[in-house]
């Protein structure tokens, strides 16, 4: 089983490209391309730690990123100090800014900017295309197994089924 699972790793690695440098030949690596999808996903809403405090960094540098860092890189198993750089390289590109939050602890959370969204609207329309090519040659019957068989491995490995996730890049 472990064989056939890296043997599959290996070969879906290489066929969407995952090892390229960016993303869909576009400005932002895959974690970068991943920060944005979960800020456009969460829509500038981003839930205080359980102590209702913001994390050490952002208390140091007095930027708000703390929550939003952990709450990240909790859902994306990265490192918060790791997405704050993220969020940091994101805010200088005017890809996100703050915006005021009721559940912050200072009142401000990061969300996308109108540029932000652009981007990350680009990066879903790219990836869609480049799986649109991946699959274009199954019949009807052959994308339905394909999906079936999909869900069926995500189900087996423990994963949420997507429609609870919202759409991945």
């Amino acid at each position: 089983m472990v064989s056939d699972l890296r043997c599959f790793n290996r070969f879906y690695t290489c066929l969407i490209g995952l090892l390229d440098e960016t993303l869909t030949h576009s400005a932002y690596t895959l974690t970068e391309a991943r920060v944005l999808f979960e800020l456009g996903r969460r829509s500038g809403h981003i839930a205080a730690t359980p102590e209702g405090k913001a994390g050490f960094l952002a208390r140091a540098f007095r930027i708000d990123f703390g929550p939003a860092a952990s709450d990240i890189g909790q859902e994306l198993q990265l490192e918060p100090t790791y997405v704050t750089r993220i969020l940091r390289k994101l805010a200088a590109a005017g890809l996100t800014e703050t915006r005021a939050g009721p559940d912050a602890p200072r009142g401000r959370v990061p969300s996308l900017t109108g540029r932000g969204q652009a981007a990350l609207a680009g990066l879903q329309a790219a990836a869609d295309r480049d799986l649109a090519r991946l699959t274009a040659d199954l019949d009807d019957e052959e994308a339905a197994e394909l999906s079936d068989i999909l869900t069926r491995a995500r189900y087996l490995l423990g994963g949420a089924p997507e429609s609870e996730r919202g759409e991945p890049l």
